[in-house]
């Protein structure tokens, strides 16, 4: 009977630890179900996009395609340009948050609240025309001018570069506000009589151009190094500025 007694007991015992360790199991091997098999919520970051046939254009989309496989959502925010995008990462209500910005357009002092990720690489002030000289005994022509897009780098800095030149009212030119591309194209086929644009040289535009038997390469102005810049919280009190490098 003792022995019996034992059995039932023990037996007893087992079946309690086990009703236990499956009870306690259950709640576990759903939670780790759930957590381990359920989608991860996708990080999303929106930047600031320029007109298509530039250079920038063309690494967004790579960019997009890198951070895609680190499960990172790139949303390319189409916009004029750098002038357009750094307004952009200054709105709080916009949802651009990060943008490849050229040197000289922006300070620390005037953009606080952005914060320099490091220079990427440089690009220079690309000067095309239709083999006409800028300049006709000593007398600035009347020339059909691309200057970029109204809010874009290339507009701002090719009014900068032909305010120098004394080729900057109506009179002397007649500025239009094309992208990389429609230069190019216009260009070529003699519409217009000078593209003036910030850009790579890998771009679309620019190799377009450096091809053609129709267009003359005038001049290349000393390159502009771009930066990733990104718009932070007000409490992040970080900074990555290079001297110069705007």
């Amino acid at each position: 009977m003792n022995i019996l007694s034992d059995l039932l007991k023990s037996s007893r015992r087992r079946l309690i630890f086990l009703v236990v360790a499956v009870a306690a199991f259950i709640p576990l091997a759903t939670w780790l179900a759930f957590a381990l098999l359920r989608p991860m919520p996708q990080r999303t970051v929106a930047m600031a996009t320029y007109p298509e046939g530039s250079l920038n254009a063309e690494l967004v989309k790579r960019y997009r395609e890198i951070l895609a496989r680190d499960g990172i959502d790139l949303k390319p925010e189409p916009s004029a340009g750098a002038v357009e995008a750094i307004a952009r990462l200054k709105d709080l209500k916009s949802e651009t948050s990060i943008a490849l910005i050229p040197g000289g357009l922006i300070t620390e002092q005037d953009s606080p609240q952005l914060v320099s990720l490091g220079t990427l690489f440089y690009q220079p002030l690309w000067i095309f025309s239709r083999h006409r000289p800028v300049q006709h005994h000593g007398q600035p022509r009347h020339f059909r001018i691309s200057v970029g897009p109204e809010g874009s780098s290339s507009h701002a800095l090719s009014l900068r570069f032909l305010g120098r030149a004394g080729i900057i009212d109506q009179k002397s030119a007649e500025l239009l506000s094309l992208t990389p591309s429609d230069s190019a194209e216009k260009l070529i086929q003699g519409k217009i009589d000078m593209a003036i644009f910030l850009d790579g040289w890998e771009s679309p535009a620019v190799q377009q151009l450096i091809n053609s038997k129709e267009v003359k390469l005038e001049s290349r102005s000393p390159s502009r190094c771009f930066c990733c810049f990104a718009s932070i919280p007000e409490q992040v009190g970080v900074t990555c500025w290079r001297g110069g490098d705007g």
